[in-house]
This record gives structure tokens, C-alpha cells and sequence, in this order.
């Protein structure tokens, strides 16, 4: 039988580690018809010394790695200096060039979101006795006010006896998510519903987001599955400094999953989005969902996307439909968020082997394939946007926390007297420099302009957007340490 709670219907699955490893299934509990939430598995993480060794080499080799790099830099002759200076800020400026065309190219997805909010406010959601059975799977949260404050309080408009909400154990190990939730489909009593939705960890879907993403699939057929807008709340009632980190929090996140992914999709024409939250088709999802877990052994949204480019699914973003997390309260917080995506995104590059190979055909493409001249073709634009979002941008990290090195090098060795000085020393005496800082911070405003407008009620918009300018830099660099860090733990083993 099904827990009531609010006016869903929810089944909680147990635990995978609350029952004897000797036995096949758990028997069926009061709570959950389906049995045993998810396979056994056994974590490979090595303990006592061993793992210590491998969880601080990550951060050892970090600090090795900018030192080395200063003081390569303080032993480079001038000539030398000028060569990798330019260097890096030609990869700068193409990045900020780049970053800016998709976020303006996301402005748009996000108009078109606020005009469907904008008339579910004016004229509500009209009833359709054809609406298809939805399941929501999501996790436990690690806050249960969370819970509280979005869960029960925001009451799902749609059909009640049309919704099912089925609830995971929040696992804390390398257990991948989507064989647990594969598994979990494949144990249900009666058909499978028409439309999945998955959301992770403390992320929970606004009142209006399944009617959403409904009616999306059903006015287009080729669409198979949607990457909902995830917005970051902050708690009432956070002391200043919080408010105001959380406030920065929300500003990065939303430049990120409101306006460059997005954009992304529309820059480079290439179905792609980051993979959780998501809501499509159950035979798609899960087919997708199998492929992510036999990739990836570890908890990958990332690996979701990419698996459904694989196989040929079509992914779009909709910014109307909107799911809430909990934004961190701190910059550690803020750091270990995006230590997750990192690492997310290094863990995908072994997808970097979809540029070389042919689209294949699968089942659902098929169907919508009736020539072969309508045949999926992974196009060039398609495998640049592969190869800049899975290798350029990792590289890209490199050569932020390179351009420091070098900047901090140059200091230590010819330190300024004034700020005649320091500006010559920045520039060089060539106008190719000049010109360089100036259009990559022309791009950098033009982004942080285009997130001002783009961000969420919970970031306010007065006094955020001149503190983002001072601090964005700064931003910019934790997240390339960050970034580094995650490449790094990836090939140690460490994550």
C-alpha cells in the first residue's frame, strides 16, 4: 500500500542495505509492493591507510601543481612569458566569446518559459481527461524541512489518481542511481506509466512542472525527454553573510543551468542537456537510464545526457519547467556543489568517442526514421559541441588557473612600484593584449548582464549585480581549481 502524503501517493522503497547480502529479494513490505529497491552492490573503496592516501592525493597534487607552475613561470626568460601570456588569454577570450553567444541564445528559451508561466498564472491549467499516467521518482531528503517547505506545501496540479510518487533511499555510495531506478520500474505491479520523471538529492518539482512538461511531450512527438530549470532557495531568516553568499550562489547557478546549457543546445544544434532533473517518455528514459548505469559505475546525471545523445533521443530544455534545491550556505557548500558537476562532467569524457562514430538507429528513432533520408545524422556542428563541452572546457580550467600562475609569477619577480607600472607590466607594449582583456571583459559583462536579467526571485537583483562584478573573477578561478581538483580525483580513484 501506498503512504499518504499530502495529496499524493507515495511509496517509499527501502533501503538496498537494510537486508542480509545472502538473500535474492526482500520480501514485500507494507510500505513498497515492489521489494528490493535495487541490486546488491559491494563499494570497492579501499580503508584505513590506503584510503586516506587516496583521498588527500587530490589535494596534495593540486598544491604541487601550483607551485610547479610558478615557479616554472619565475624561470622563464621574457620572450618566454610573452608566448604563454598570449596564450592564454587567446583561450580566454574564446571561451568568454563563446560563453556569451549561449547565453544570449539560452535569453531566448528562457522568454519563451516566462510566457507559458506568465499564462498558467493568467488562465490556469484547463482539465484533460487524456492526460497519461506520470510517476515521480525522487530521493529522500537529507533536510527533512526542505521537504516540508516544497514538498507538502506546493500541492502538484495534476490528477491524483494520474500521478504516482515513488520514493528512493538516499544512498551515500558509489551505488548508481539510475540502475536503482531501472530496477525499481522493472519490480512494479501493472504497466509501466507513459512519463518518468527523475529528480535526485533535495530537488523538488514546482506545483506546475509535471502539467508542464505533459503537455511539451504531447504537442511534440519527436521530443523525448525534458531537462527542467533548477532554481536554488535560500532559507528566511539567514544571517547577512549567508543571504548575501547565497544570493552569489544562486547568480552562478543560474547563469549555468538557465543560460549557458541552454543556450548550448541552441548555439551548437545539438540535443544535449546535464541530465538530472529530467522528465520523458518511460521507454526512452529507461532505456537511456540503462546505458547511463552500464557507463558509469557511479551516481552521473551527466552520463544521462550523454547516453541519451547516443542513442539518438531528442532532449530540449523548457524553462517553464521549474524544480527547487536547497542553495548552499557557504562557499565550502558552494565548493562541494560544484565538486559534484566536476566531477559529473570528467567522468563523461568517455563519451568523447561519440565525435568519431555514426549515429546508430535505435527503437524509438525508428519510428520516427520512416526514409532513410530522415535517418539520424550526427552532424559537425554536433561533434564541435561534444568535443568544446566535454575536452575544450576542461582545458579551459587549465589555462585559467595557468593564466594566475603566470600573473602571480610575474609579480613575485618584477613586483609593480605603481600602477603605471602594473598596467604596463599586464599589457605588454602591444595592442593585440589590449585588445584581448578588453573584448574578453566586454564578454564578461555583456554574461553577467544577461544573468542579472535571467535570475531567479530568490536572487536579488539591487546590490547582487555590482557585487558579482567584483567577484566574478574570483568565481571564475575557484571554479577552475575546483574543476582541476575533480579531473584529478577522477584519474586517482579518489571520487
Amino acid at each position: 500500500m501506498g503512504l499518504s502524503e499530502g495529496d499524493f501517493e507515495v511509496h517509499r522503497q527501502p533501503s538496498s542495505f537494510d537486508h542480509d547480502e545472502e538473500s535474492a529479494t526482500l520480501p514485500a513490505t507494507e510500505n513498497s509492493s515492489y521489494g528490493n529497491a535495487s541490486p546488491k552492490h559491494n563499494s570497492t573503496r579501499p580503508a584505513g591507510i590506503a584510503g586516506v592516501i587516496l583521498r588527500w592525493s587530490p589535494r596534495i597534487f593540486i598544491v604541487a601543481y601550483f607551485l610547479f607552475s610558478v615557479s616554472v613561470y619565475t624561470m622563464l626568460p621574457t620572450e618566454g612569458t610573452k608566448v604563454f601570456w598570449f596564450l592564454y588569454l587567446t583561450i580566454g577570450t574564446s571561451l568568454a566569446s563563446i560563453t556569451v553567444m549561449e547565453a544570449f541564445d539560452g535569453l531566448s528559451l528562457l522568454k519563451h518559459g516566462r510566457k507559458t508561466i506568465a499564462k498558467t498564472a493568467n488562465s490556469g491549467l484547463l482539465d484533460d481527461p487524456k492526460l497519461p499516467f506520470v510517476e515521480l521518482i525522487i530521493e529522500e531528503s537529507s533536510r527533512g524541512s526542505f521537504d516540508d517547505e516544497i514538498l507538502l506545501r506546493a500541492k502538484t496540479v495534476y490528477p491524483t489518481e494520474k500521478l504516482r510518487i515513488t520514493v528512493l533511499p538516499r544512498e551515500h555510495d558509489n551505488t548508481a542511481l539510475f540502475r536503482h531506478l531501472c530496477y525499481t520500474q522493472d519490480r512494479q505491479h501493472g504497466p509501466l506509466p507513459e512519463i518518468t520523471a527523475v529528480l535526485t538529492g533535495n530537488q523538488r518539482p514546482h506545483p506546475h512542472a509535471i502539467r508542464h512538461a505533459v503537455d511539451r511531450l504531447a504537442a511534440n512527438k519527436n521530443i523525448d525527454l525534458i531537462q527542467s530549470r533548477t532554481v536554488l532557495t535560500r532559507r528566511k531568516g539567514a544571517g547577512i553573510f549567508r543571504a548575501a553568499w547565497s544570493s552569489l550562489a544562486s547568480l552562478q547557478h543560474d547563469a549555468t543551468h538557465c543560460l549557458i546549457l541552454p543556450g548550448r543546445t541552441v548555439t551548437w544544434e545539438t540535443p544535449i542537456s546535464s541530465g538530472v532533473p529530467v522528465y520523458g517518455r518511460t521507454i526512452v528514459l529507461q532505456n537511456v537510464m540503462r546505458a547511463a548505469a552500464s557507463a558509469s559505475p557511479r551516481k552521473n546525471s551527466v552520463a544521462l545526457a550523454f547516453s541519451a545523445l547516443a542513442q539518438n533521443s531528442k532532449s530540449v530544455y523548457d524553462m517553464s519547467v521549474i524544480t527547487y534545491t536547497e542553495c548552499p550556505h557557504s562557499l565550502v557548500g558552494s565548493m562541494r556543489m560544484q565538486l559534484r558537476e566536476a566531477v559529473q562532467w570528467t567522468a563523461s569524457m568517455r563519451y568523447l568517442s561519440l565525435i568519431f562514430t555514426k549515429a546508430k538507429s535505435t527503437a524509438s528513432t525508428s519510428e520516427k526514421s520512416a526514409s532513410p533520408a530522415t535517418a539520424p545524422k550526427r552532424t559537425f556542428k554536433q561533434r564541435m559541441c561534444i568535443f568544446y563541452t566535454l575536452l575544450l572546457q576542461r582545458l579551459g580550467s587549465h589555462a585559467i588557473l595557468q593564466y594566475f600562475s603566470l600573473a602571480l609569477a610575474m609579480l613575485i619577480v618584477n613586483p609593480p612600484n605603481s600602477a603605471a607600472e602594473f598596467s604596463t607590466q599586464i599589457f605588454f607594449p602591444y595592442h593585440i593584449s589590449i585588445w584581448l582583456i578588453a573584448s574578453g571583459l566586454l564578454c564578461l559583462f555583456g554574461t553577467i548582464a544577461m544573468v542579472h536579467h535571467a535570475a531567479s526571485e530568490f536572487a536579488p537583483k539591487g546590490w547582487t549585480f555590482p557585487s558579482v562584478l567584483l567577484v566574478w573573477p574570483l568565481m571564475l578561478l575557484v571554479g577552475a581549481g575546483v574543476d582541476v581538483y575533480a579531473q584529478v580525483g577522477v584519474m586517482l580513484g579518489s571520487f
